[in-house]
């Protein structure tokens, strides 16, 4: 009796089992329908999400999320003597800036010896193109009396600034908050000075040798003067020696690419906390993010949410190529919280212009602010514990043996994706600039940059050119463009959810060039069809793009090209190895998928 109960209460589960499962089926089925529709939809909708996101009523107003960094009683110490002292250094200044660089470094490090600094000078060396270009720093670090010598403040300064003048300003203010902070006794961290030379190498030479990562510098680990954990670095890049208008506030980089190393961005209290001392030290300073006092949308009125949207998608054009073009950005990389605090020349309110009496304050209020407190903003990840999918029983995997199943052709989409990824990394290798240096050093930079840029076009139509031969030729009914799509639209979503983590911009893009395009690709028997789709995909592989964006900005290929290479190779960007190994073969695929055919 037992047991005939037992057997039909099993033989139950496992018809009910059945009905799930055909439930299952069905739904999938009805989702499989839809999906392209929905996926569309989905799509629309992320885009209209990211233009609210410039909307007052939507976003958050900025705070300081630390109550206790009170920036508005930072004490405005800088007076009358300190203006005086900052211009009189400009006439010092104005004699040795056209100088060499072991010239102008050495007058540096006289001038903090004499303020009672601890001060050196670094030697470094970098390839620029092809050619090796030395360059030389000066620092010093001021001992902080309450200081443990375990955390520390950089101020910085490079000699020439993102608009290719001198630095005079921003170097003089250095110098004369250099004394200021040498006669106050009342820091909690000790004070880098810094003053780089051969633009962003110098402060990513000073970088690699202050924490011990390149054995090749005169400093090493040990012997090199140095204080403890860098908490933050605010660059001053002052151009000239006028008055200014406007303060533009760089999160670590910018000029026509991105904000930052791999678009990292600094603590959002940092920022805050700028803003938040102009505003309340009675420094009638106006402040703008990076150098766009102006924008296309100026003439209309009622203008705020253009504005914010014109400044929104222009730090996500500098984001996404991970370019940095202020020194600041170059911190970022260590965990080291850094702004470039940059002043831009008067051309309309000539009548609100302010100098060093402005200027000089704002710095030391900052530096008051973080060097006797420690800022940070919280941010919170969610991550799943529990797993999505769990394993099945064994009946259900009876159960499942009873469904009809179809046979797919996996092996001709993986061969497709694994000859891509390989051409991939062979243009990888091409481009460095370890195999310009090996087997192209007879020709001058820039002509080794073409040849690798010819190389790697080569390499990519010579693959693309041979799947297609392979595919015409084989027919073989295993060809199943179907099939290849799914990969390479999985492999797609893989790359993009992964990259959002590190690099969310650079994710964003990604999503709104490919998703559409890759979307709507499928094999065609039509001649027509065939050369629209390639000449699409063509347009949004690496190449066509770096041609595009140059035609557009009208910059040459080979400037472009080398400023990725120098980014890759000084900076350590990883966007070319993003490009070549990533990217670039799942366009490869894509477009042998249009000369395939459909069999599911």
């Amino acid at each position: 009796m037992l047991l005939a109960k037992l057997k039909e209460r099993w033989m139950s589960k496992n018809t009910d089992s059945l009905v799930d499962l055909e439930k299952r089926a069905r739904l999938f089925r009805l989702l499989q329908r839809f999906a392209p529709v929905l996926s569309f939809v989905l799509f629309f909708i992320g885009i209209i999400w990211i233009l609210i996101l410039p909307y007052d009523g939507y976003s958050k107003g900025t705070y300081i999320s630390e109550n206790a960094l009170l920036p508005g009683q930072a004490n405005v110490e800088y007076g009358y003597n300190d203006i005086k002292t900052a211009e009189d250094y400009i006439h010092k200044l104005s004699r040795v800036q056209d100088k060499d660089s072991e010239t102008r470094a050495q007058f540096i490090q006289k001038e903090f010896r004499l303020s009672g600094f601890v001060s050196a000078v670094q030697h470094f060396t970098f390839d620029n193109n092809g050619y090796n270009t030395k360059g030389a720093n000066a620092f010093a670090i001021h001992k902080a009396p309450r200081s443990d010598g375990k955390e520390a403040l950089i101020l910085s300064a490079p000699w020439v600034s993102r608009t290719g003048e001198y630095n005079t300003n921003g170097i003089a203010l250095l110098l004369s908050l250099a004394k200021l902070f040498k006669r106050n006794v009342y820091w909690a961290k000790d004070i880098i000075l810094l003053v780089t030379d051969q633009g962003k190498a110098g402060t990513q030479a000073w970088l690699d040798a202050y924490h011990g990562m390149e054995d090749g510098d005169e400093f090493s680990a040990i012997v090199m003067p140095r204080s403890g954990t860098i908490q933050g670095a605010v660059n001053l890049d002052f151009p000239g020696t006028q008055d200014y208008e406007t303060l533009g506030i760089f999160f670590g980089i910018l000029k026509n690419l991105l904000e930052g190393v791999n678009g990292q961005l600094p603590n959002l209290d940092l920022i805050n906390t700028i803003v938040a001392v102009v505003e309340r030290s009675n420094l009638p300073i106006a402040i703008t993010l990076h150098d766009t006092t102006k924008h296309p949308f100026s003439d209309i009125k009622d203008n705020e949410y253009l504005r914010s949207l014109f400044n929104m998608l222009n730090s996500m054009r500098f984001l996404v190529l991970g370019h940095p073009s202020s020194d600041a950005g170059l911190y970022l990389r260590y965990r080291i919280d850094a702004v470039t605090i940059h002043g831009i020349l008067g051309t309309t309110n000539l009548n609100n212009l302010f100098g060093f009496s402005r200027i000089g304050r704002l710095p030391k209020c900052i530096a008051d602010v973080i060097l006797n407190l420690y800022i940070y903003s919280l941010v919170l990840y969610y991550l799943g514990t529990t797993p999505i999918i769990t394993n099945l029983s064994e009946k259900e995997k009876t159960v499942l043996a009873t469904l009809p199943a179809k046979k797919h052709h996996h092996l001709f989409a993986l061969t497709i994706l694994i000859i891509t990824h390989a051409a991939g990394v062979i243009i990888f290798n091409i481009i460095q600039p370890s195999f310009a240096r090996e087997y192209l050093a007879r020709f001058p930079g820039e002509t080794a940059i073409g040849i690798q840029f010819g190389a790697s076009l080569g390499i990519f139509c010579a693959t693309i050119l041979l799947l297609i031969i392979w595919i015409s030729k084989s027919k073989s009914p295993e060809h199943d463009g179907t099939i290849l799509k799914s990969f390479c639209l999985a492999e797609s979503a893989l790359v993009i959810a992964s990259v959002s983590l590190l690099n969310f911009t650079l994710g964003i893009a990604t999503a709104l060039l490919i998703l559409i395009p890759y979307s709507l690709t499928r094999p065609s028997t039509r001649l027509f069809w065939k050369c629209v789709q390639t000449l699409i995909l063509v347009t949004l592989s690496p190449s066509g793009l770096a041609t595009l964006f140059g035609a557009l900005t009208e910059t040459s290929l080979v400037h472009i090209l080398s400023t990725l290479l120098f980014d890759y190779q000084t900076f350590g960007s990883w966007f070319l190895t993003y490009t070549c190994i990533v990217y670039w073969p799942i366009n490869m695929a894509m477009i042998a998928l249009v000369f395939t055919q459909t069999l599911s």
